[in-house]
Formats: structure tokens, sequence, C-alpha cells
């Protein structure tokens, strides 16, 4: 019997299920504190270079650098995508509950108004008196004199 073994790796669910929220924050701090870092690590380098070292010291130094500093853009731009994501995800719901509150008043609208309807449909005419035709009298007889 061959054990259950999950193709994604352990975070990628909760990543997956956090806010995106969570995620732009996350990101976003991320992003700034690798490029601060890789950004500082370059300068080191380039005074490393100055003071005279080794070639590879300082050149791997700068490339250590320069590959931090551009995970931090990658990242900050991560960020910037899940607070557009964010915004467009408002909007969205915005115009959602507009279009619902509008659905809702032309239902109502369409209800009182079958109900209009419904009402007319059940009234009885209202029997009017009828005015005597020209040749006919009209029957003025009373309860007294019968």
């Amino acid at each position: 019997m061959r054990p259950k073994i999950s193709k994604k790796a352990p975070g990628e669910r909760l990543v997956k299920r956090m806010p995106l929220r969570t995620k732009w924050i996350l990101c976003a701090a991320a992003g700034l504190l690798l490029f601060g870092f890789g950004i500082s690590i370059v300068s080191v380098a380039g005074y490393k270079k100055g003071s005279g070292e080794a070639f590879y010291i300082w050149f791997l130094m700068g490339l250590y650098g320069l590959i931090m500093s551009s995970l931090g853009l990658v990242s900050f731009g991560q960020a910037i995508r899940f607070k557009v994501l964010m915004d467009i995800n408002k909007k969205f719901n915005k115009q959602e509950k507009e279009l619902a509150k509008q659905i809702r008043k032309l239902n109502h609208l369409g209800e009182v108004l079958r109900n209009k309807e419904d009402k007319k449909a059940k009234l009885p005419e209202k029997k009017t008196k009828e005015k005597p035709k020209d040749g006919q009298k009209e029957n003025l007889a009373t309860t007294d004199e019968v």
C-alpha cells in the first residue's frame, strides 16, 4: 500500500486560502525588505572592490545583492498586483450590490402591479342605475302603493 502524498508544497494550500489583503501586506513588506537588503549588499560589494579585495569576493557579493534587490522588486510588484485585485473586487462587489438593489426594486414594482391587476379582476362590477329607454316608463311603485 502506497502512502498518499500530496503533489503540492505544504504551504501552497495555506497561501491559496489566504485573503488578498494578507498576501498584499506580506508581499509588500517582504519586497521592501529584500530590496533594501540587496542594495546594501551591493554597496558593501562596491566598498570591497574599492579597498582592493579579491575579484571573486566582491563580484559574488555584488551578484548576491543584485539578486536580492531583484527579488525584492518582484515581490513588491506582486504586492501591487494583489492591491489592484483587491480594488477590482471592491468595485465589482459594489456594482453587484447596486444591481441586486435595482432587481429587488423592480421585483417589488412588479408585485405591486400584479396585486393591482388581481384586485381589479376580483372586484365585482358596480351596478349602475339604468336609465329608462325612450318609450318606457320608470317603475315608480313604492311599497306603500302596492
